[in-house]
Protein backbone atom coordinates (compact mmCIF):
# COMPACT_ATOMS: atom_id res chain seq x y z
CA UNK A 1 0.00 0.00 0.00
CA UNK A 2 1.08 3.30 -1.04
CA UNK A 3 2.17 5.44 2.17
CA UNK A 4 -0.36 8.37 2.96
CA UNK A 5 0.16 11.51 3.27
CA UNK A 6 -1.83 14.43 5.50
CA UNK A 7 -3.75 17.11 4.20
CA UNK A 8 -1.28 19.54 5.73
CA UNK A 9 0.80 22.46 3.73
CA UNK A 10 3.86 21.36 2.03
CA UNK A 11 7.07 20.73 4.19
CA UNK A 12 9.07 23.91 4.63
CA UNK A 13 12.01 24.57 6.58
CA UNK A 14 11.62 25.03 10.78
CA UNK A 15 8.81 21.75 10.49
CA UNK A 16 9.06 18.30 11.79
CA UNK A 17 8.54 15.22 9.58
CA UNK A 18 6.68 12.84 11.50
CA UNK A 19 6.29 9.10 10.73
CA UNK A 20 2.94 7.34 11.75
CA UNK A 21 3.04 3.88 11.38
CA UNK A 22 -0.49 1.91 12.38
CA UNK A 23 -2.71 -0.16 10.47
CA UNK A 24 -5.80 1.78 12.31
CA UNK A 25 -6.49 5.01 10.75
CA UNK A 26 -7.88 6.04 13.38
CA UNK A 27 -4.19 7.08 14.87
CA UNK A 28 -3.30 8.44 11.62
CA UNK A 29 -6.14 10.65 11.87
CA UNK A 30 -5.66 11.76 15.55
CA UNK A 31 -2.19 12.56 15.02
CA UNK A 32 -3.11 14.63 11.86
CA UNK A 33 -6.00 16.25 13.49
CA UNK A 34 -4.50 17.18 17.22
CA UNK A 35 -0.58 17.46 16.26
CA UNK A 36 -0.86 19.18 12.83
CA UNK A 37 -3.22 21.72 14.17
CA UNK A 38 -1.01 22.67 17.02
CA UNK A 39 2.50 22.36 15.58
CA UNK A 40 4.28 23.33 12.14
CA UNK A 41 4.50 19.90 11.02
CA UNK A 42 4.30 17.18 7.59
CA UNK A 43 2.62 14.05 8.69
CA UNK A 44 3.82 10.52 6.73
CA UNK A 45 1.38 7.78 7.15
CA UNK A 46 2.39 4.24 6.65
CA UNK A 47 0.79 0.78 7.54
CA UNK A 48 3.28 -1.63 8.12
CA UNK A 49 6.93 -2.11 8.80
CA UNK A 50 8.17 -2.85 4.98
CA UNK A 51 5.93 0.47 4.32
CA UNK A 52 7.85 1.87 7.28
CA UNK A 53 11.23 1.16 6.15
CA UNK A 54 10.47 2.45 2.67
CA UNK A 55 9.83 5.65 3.44
CA UNK A 56 12.76 6.10 6.28
CA UNK A 57 14.76 5.03 3.47
CA UNK A 58 13.88 7.86 1.19
CA UNK A 59 12.85 11.00 3.19
CA UNK A 60 14.20 12.29 6.09
CA UNK A 61 12.16 12.09 9.35
CA UNK A 62 12.40 13.79 12.74
CA UNK A 63 9.66 11.56 14.79
CA UNK A 64 8.32 8.09 14.33
CA UNK A 65 5.29 7.41 16.45
CA UNK A 66 4.95 3.39 16.05
CA UNK A 67 2.16 1.07 17.21
CA UNK A 68 3.86 -2.35 18.61
CA UNK A 69 1.34 -4.51 17.06
CA UNK A 70 1.63 -4.44 13.00
CA UNK A 71 0.23 -6.70 10.63
CA UNK A 72 3.72 -7.76 9.86
CA UNK A 73 5.38 -7.75 13.15
CA UNK A 74 6.64 -5.96 15.99
CA UNK A 75 6.51 -2.08 15.01
CA UNK A 76 9.76 -1.51 17.56
CA UNK A 77 12.23 -2.92 15.10
CA UNK A 78 11.52 0.00 13.00
CA UNK A 79 13.14 2.45 16.14
CA UNK A 80 16.12 0.51 15.71
CA UNK A 81 15.94 0.80 11.69
CA UNK A 82 15.13 4.51 12.13
CA UNK A 83 18.17 5.36 14.62
CA UNK A 84 20.78 3.34 12.54
CA UNK A 85 19.49 5.43 9.25
CA UNK A 86 18.86 8.73 11.24
CA UNK A 87 20.53 8.81 14.77
CA UNK A 88 19.36 12.12 15.09
CA UNK A 89 15.14 11.13 14.82
CA UNK A 90 13.49 10.29 17.72
CA UNK A 91 10.46 7.70 18.14
CA UNK A 92 7.79 7.26 20.29
CA UNK A 93 6.38 3.39 21.03
CA UNK A 94 2.56 2.89 21.20
CA UNK A 95 0.58 -0.17 22.55
CA UNK A 96 -2.56 -1.49 23.77
CA UNK A 97 -0.52 -4.20 26.45
CA UNK A 98 1.92 -2.29 28.18
CA UNK A 99 4.23 -4.68 30.43
CA UNK A 100 8.11 -3.35 31.84
CA UNK A 101 10.14 -5.86 29.74
CA UNK A 102 8.24 -3.83 26.62
CA UNK A 103 9.07 -1.10 27.85
CA UNK A 104 12.96 -1.27 28.50
CA UNK A 105 13.02 -3.21 24.83
CA UNK A 106 12.17 -0.68 23.56
CA UNK A 107 14.09 2.36 24.97
CA UNK A 108 16.93 0.11 24.78
CA UNK A 109 16.26 0.00 21.03
CA UNK A 110 16.46 3.71 20.73
CA UNK A 111 12.93 5.10 22.02
CA UNK A 112 12.44 7.95 23.84
CA UNK A 113 9.02 7.66 25.25
CA UNK A 114 6.38 4.58 25.45
CA UNK A 115 3.09 5.20 25.36
CA UNK A 116 -0.10 3.39 26.52
CA UNK A 117 -3.40 2.79 25.08
CA UNK A 118 -5.98 4.26 25.79
CA UNK A 119 -4.68 7.90 26.04
CA UNK A 120 -6.30 11.15 25.38
CA UNK A 121 -5.27 13.90 22.55
CA UNK A 122 -3.89 16.34 24.84
CA UNK A 123 -1.65 13.20 26.20
CA UNK A 124 -0.12 12.43 22.78
CA UNK A 125 0.92 16.01 22.67
CA UNK A 126 2.65 16.31 25.43
CA UNK A 127 4.64 12.77 24.40
CA UNK A 128 4.76 14.28 21.16
CA UNK A 129 6.24 18.06 22.02
CA UNK A 130 8.79 15.72 24.96
CA UNK A 131 9.73 14.02 21.86
CA UNK A 132 10.01 16.48 18.92
CA UNK A 133 11.82 19.00 21.87
CA UNK A 134 14.58 15.75 22.95
CA UNK A 135 14.89 15.48 19.15
CA UNK A 136 15.65 19.35 18.37
CA UNK A 137 18.33 19.56 21.32
CA UNK A 138 20.19 16.34 20.20
CA UNK A 139 20.07 17.62 16.61
CA UNK A 140 21.71 20.96 18.05
CA UNK A 141 23.92 19.35 19.94
CA UNK A 142 24.94 17.57 16.89
CA UNK A 143 25.43 20.48 14.77
CA UNK A 144 27.35 22.46 17.66
CA UNK A 145 30.08 19.40 17.61
CA UNK A 146 29.94 19.58 13.29
CA UNK A 147 31.22 23.44 14.10
CA UNK A 148 33.46 22.69 16.70
CA UNK A 149 34.83 19.59 14.74
CA UNK A 150 35.02 21.86 11.60
CA UNK A 151 36.79 25.01 13.67
CA UNK A 152 39.37 22.30 15.10
CA UNK A 153 39.70 20.84 11.70
CA UNK A 154 40.30 24.32 10.17
CA UNK A 155 42.59 25.26 12.95
CA UNK A 156 44.78 21.64 12.44
CA UNK A 157 44.75 23.07 8.86
CA UNK A 158 45.89 26.22 10.08
CA UNK A 159 48.59 24.98 12.41
CA UNK A 160 50.07 22.37 9.39
CA UNK A 161 50.25 25.95 7.73
CA UNK A 162 51.96 28.33 10.19
CA UNK A 163 53.92 25.05 11.15
CA UNK A 164 54.84 24.87 7.36
CA UNK A 165 55.64 27.95 7.18
CA UNK A 166 57.98 28.03 10.52
CA UNK A 167 59.60 25.55 9.02
CA UNK A 168 60.61 27.46 5.77
CA UNK A 169 61.02 30.24 7.86
CA UNK A 170 63.65 28.16 9.85
CA UNK A 171 65.31 27.03 6.92
CA UNK A 172 65.71 30.47 5.67
CA UNK A 173 66.83 31.60 8.35
CA UNK A 174 69.41 28.76 8.44
CA UNK A 175 70.59 29.04 5.14
CA UNK A 176 71.12 32.29 5.14
CA UNK A 177 72.93 32.05 8.69
CA UNK A 178 74.86 29.13 6.55
CA UNK A 179 75.79 31.83 3.67
CA UNK A 180 76.53 34.29 5.86
CA UNK A 181 78.87 32.01 7.83
CA UNK A 182 80.64 31.12 4.59
CA UNK A 183 81.30 34.70 3.45
CA UNK A 184 82.58 35.50 7.07
CA UNK A 185 84.85 32.78 6.24
CA UNK A 186 86.39 34.39 3.01
CA UNK A 187 86.18 37.54 4.39
CA UNK A 188 88.31 36.18 7.15
CA UNK A 189 90.74 33.99 4.87
CA UNK A 190 91.03 37.19 2.49
CA UNK A 191 91.80 39.50 5.74
CA UNK A 192 94.37 36.95 6.50
CA UNK A 193 95.97 36.36 3.68
CA UNK A 194 96.09 40.28 3.11
CA UNK A 195 97.52 40.90 6.40
CA UNK A 196 100.35 37.90 5.35
CA UNK A 197 101.45 39.59 2.03
CA UNK A 198 100.78 43.23 3.03
CA UNK A 199 104.80 42.04 4.57
CA UNK A 200 106.43 42.27 1.60
CA UNK A 201 108.12 45.18 0.29
CA UNK A 202 109.15 43.91 -2.98
CA UNK A 203 108.07 41.07 -5.89
CA UNK A 204 110.35 38.44 -4.98
CA UNK A 205 109.22 38.51 -1.25
CA UNK A 206 105.52 38.62 -1.86
CA UNK A 207 105.75 35.90 -4.03
CA UNK A 208 107.42 34.08 -1.30
CA UNK A 209 104.95 35.30 1.48
CA UNK A 210 102.06 33.89 -1.18
CA UNK A 211 103.31 30.72 -1.19
CA UNK A 212 104.22 30.25 2.41
CA UNK A 213 100.71 31.48 3.06
CA UNK A 214 99.35 29.04 0.35
CA UNK A 215 101.67 26.36 2.16
CA UNK A 216 100.10 26.71 5.50
CA UNK A 217 96.24 27.18 4.44
CA UNK A 218 96.03 24.34 1.56
CA UNK A 219 99.04 22.04 2.66
CA UNK A 220 101.99 20.93 1.04
CA UNK A 221 102.38 20.97 -2.83
CA UNK A 222 104.13 21.78 -5.60
CA UNK A 223 103.04 25.85 -6.61
CA UNK A 224 104.22 27.84 -9.62
CA UNK A 225 102.95 31.18 -9.88
CA UNK A 226 103.74 32.75 -13.56
CA UNK A 227 103.51 36.15 -14.12
CA UNK A 228 101.76 38.38 -17.19
CA UNK A 229 104.42 40.52 -19.16
CA UNK A 230 104.02 43.65 -20.91
CA UNK A 231 103.06 41.98 -24.05
CA UNK A 232 100.46 39.72 -22.22
CA UNK A 233 102.95 36.56 -22.66
CA UNK A 234 103.15 34.60 -18.99
CA UNK A 235 106.60 34.13 -17.08
CA UNK A 236 106.96 31.97 -14.44
CA UNK A 237 107.74 33.83 -11.81
CA UNK A 238 108.44 31.65 -9.11
CA UNK A 239 108.25 27.73 -8.46
CA UNK A 240 108.03 25.82 -5.17
CA UNK A 241 109.41 22.00 -4.95
CA UNK A 242 107.30 19.76 -2.82
CA UNK A 243 107.69 15.90 -5.09
CA UNK A 244 108.45 17.09 -8.50
CA UNK A 245 110.88 19.39 -9.80
CA UNK A 246 110.36 22.96 -12.24
CA UNK A 247 112.39 21.43 -14.61
CA UNK A 248 112.16 23.07 -18.21
CA UNK A 249 109.77 20.50 -19.99
CA UNK A 250 107.79 21.05 -17.58
CA UNK A 251 107.02 24.81 -17.11
CA UNK A 252 106.94 24.77 -20.78
CA UNK A 253 104.17 22.11 -21.02
CA UNK A 254 102.34 24.26 -18.36
CA UNK A 255 102.61 27.23 -20.21
CA UNK A 256 101.17 25.50 -23.48
CA UNK A 257 98.42 23.71 -21.42
CA UNK A 258 97.15 23.78 -18.70
CA UNK A 259 98.43 27.68 -17.85
CA UNK A 260 95.80 29.31 -20.85
CA UNK A 261 93.16 26.62 -19.19
CA UNK A 262 93.51 28.58 -16.03
CA UNK A 263 93.61 32.33 -17.32
CA UNK A 264 90.37 31.15 -19.86
CA UNK A 265 88.66 29.82 -17.25
CA UNK A 266 89.13 31.84 -14.34
CA UNK A 267 89.49 28.78 -11.51
CA UNK A 268 90.13 24.82 -12.65
CA UNK A 269 90.04 22.20 -9.82
CA UNK A 270 91.17 18.95 -11.99
CA UNK A 271 91.16 15.28 -10.19
CA UNK A 272 93.29 12.38 -12.40
CA UNK A 273 90.70 11.42 -14.40
CA UNK A 274 89.58 14.90 -15.62
CA UNK A 275 93.26 15.81 -16.33
CA UNK A 276 93.34 13.20 -18.94
CA UNK A 277 90.90 14.92 -20.39
CA UNK A 278 91.98 18.64 -20.43
CA UNK A 279 96.02 18.27 -20.60
CA UNK A 280 98.05 17.37 -23.06
CA UNK A 281 100.47 14.41 -23.26
CA UNK A 282 103.56 16.40 -22.15
CA UNK A 283 101.90 17.53 -18.92
CA UNK A 284 100.31 13.89 -18.68
CA UNK A 285 104.21 12.82 -18.38
CA UNK A 286 104.48 14.83 -14.95
CA UNK A 287 100.66 15.15 -13.80
CA UNK A 288 98.79 12.30 -13.99
CA UNK A 289 98.11 11.27 -10.54
CA UNK A 290 97.80 14.60 -9.32
CA UNK A 291 94.99 16.39 -8.50
CA UNK A 292 94.99 20.20 -9.42
CA UNK A 293 94.18 23.71 -8.45
CA UNK A 294 94.78 26.76 -10.61
CA UNK A 295 93.47 30.19 -10.30
CA UNK A 296 93.62 33.36 -12.65
CA UNK A 297 94.47 36.44 -10.52
CA UNK A 298 92.50 40.00 -12.10
CA UNK A 299 93.36 43.24 -11.07
CA UNK A 300 90.90 45.99 -13.12
CA UNK A 301 89.56 43.25 -15.41
CA UNK A 302 93.22 42.63 -16.54
CA UNK A 303 95.20 39.31 -15.71
CA UNK A 304 98.14 39.95 -14.09
CA UNK A 305 99.82 36.11 -12.52
CA UNK A 306 97.94 32.72 -12.90
CA UNK A 307 98.47 30.70 -9.58
CA UNK A 308 99.05 26.63 -10.01
CA UNK A 309 98.99 23.64 -7.46
CA UNK A 310 99.36 20.49 -7.78
CA UNK A 311 100.03 17.20 -5.53
CA UNK A 312 99.57 13.58 -5.62
CA UNK A 313 95.89 12.35 -5.70
CA UNK A 314 95.85 10.47 -2.83
CA UNK A 315 96.04 14.08 -0.88
CA UNK A 316 93.41 15.35 -3.18
CA UNK A 317 92.51 19.44 -3.06
CA UNK A 318 88.84 19.88 -1.60
CA UNK A 319 86.59 21.87 -2.97
CA UNK A 320 87.13 24.15 0.34
CA UNK A 321 90.99 24.77 -0.80
CA UNK A 322 89.21 25.87 -4.33
CA UNK A 323 87.50 28.57 -2.73
CA UNK A 324 90.63 29.42 -0.81
CA UNK A 325 92.72 29.94 -3.29
CA UNK A 326 89.53 31.78 -5.94
CA UNK A 327 89.36 34.06 -2.41
CA UNK A 328 92.62 35.53 -2.65
CA UNK A 329 93.63 35.46 -5.96
CA UNK A 330 92.19 39.09 -6.58
CA UNK A 331 93.63 40.18 -3.76
CA UNK A 332 97.22 38.81 -4.99
CA UNK A 333 96.72 40.66 -7.98
CA UNK A 334 95.94 43.80 -6.20
CA UNK A 335 99.53 43.41 -4.13
CA UNK A 336 101.10 42.70 -7.20
CA UNK A 337 100.23 45.50 -8.87
CA UNK A 338 100.95 47.72 -6.12
CA UNK A 339 104.32 46.31 -5.86
CA UNK A 340 105.01 46.80 -9.82
CA UNK A 341 103.63 50.34 -9.32
CA UNK A 342 105.96 50.95 -6.64
CA UNK A 343 109.04 49.57 -8.63
CA UNK A 344 108.55 51.48 -11.30
CA UNK A 345 108.13 54.38 -9.61
CA UNK A 346 111.30 54.42 -7.39
CA UNK A 347 113.27 52.39 -10.15
CA UNK A 348 116.80 54.15 -11.12
CA UNK A 349 116.18 56.91 -8.03
CA UNK A 350 118.82 54.81 -5.51
CA UNK A 351 115.31 53.29 -3.66
CA UNK A 352 116.07 50.52 -1.21
CA UNK A 353 114.20 48.28 -3.11
CA UNK A 354 116.05 48.48 -6.90
CA UNK A 355 118.58 46.04 -6.03
CA UNK A 356 116.01 43.12 -4.42
CA UNK A 357 116.61 44.12 -0.39
CA UNK A 358 113.79 44.68 2.27
CA UNK A 359 113.67 47.19 4.49
CA UNK A 360 113.33 43.91 6.99
CA UNK A 361 116.58 42.69 5.93
CA UNK A 362 118.43 46.13 6.07
CA UNK A 363 117.05 46.40 9.83
CA UNK A 364 118.23 43.00 10.69
CA UNK A 365 114.84 41.67 10.73
CA UNK A 366 114.19 38.45 8.92
CA UNK A 367 110.34 37.74 8.05
CA UNK A 368 109.42 34.26 8.55
CA UNK A 369 107.75 34.30 4.75
CA UNK A 370 111.24 34.38 3.17
CA UNK A 371 112.31 30.90 4.40
CA UNK A 372 111.79 29.98 0.94
CA UNK A 373 113.99 32.92 -0.79
CA UNK A 374 117.05 32.33 2.06
CA UNK A 375 116.74 28.79 1.22
CA UNK A 376 115.95 27.31 4.33
CA UNK A 377 113.38 24.59 5.62
CA UNK A 378 109.93 25.55 5.94
CA UNK A 379 109.11 26.90 9.51
CA UNK A 380 105.81 24.67 10.04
Amino acid sequence: MTPVLSKTPALNIGKANILVVDDEPSLVELVGDVIASQMPCRIVAAQSIQQAREVIGKESIDLLVVDVNLPDGDGTSLVESLRSQQPMSSAIVITGAPSVDRAVSALRQGAVDFVAKPFSATQLMEHVKTALSRQAKRLKESQRLDRLRDAVKRLNSARKVVSKKVDLLCNDLISAYTELSRQMDVVRTQEGFRKYISEAKDLEQLLCHAMDWMLRQLGYSNIAIWLASEDSEFQLGAYMKFTIAGEQDLAGALQQGLLPLVVREGMVHLMPEEAQEKLSEPELDYLADQTILGANCTYLGEPLAAMILFRDANKPFTNEDAKTLQSISAIFAVALATIVRGAQQYEGDGSPFADGDTLDEENGHKSDGDWWKRGENPPF
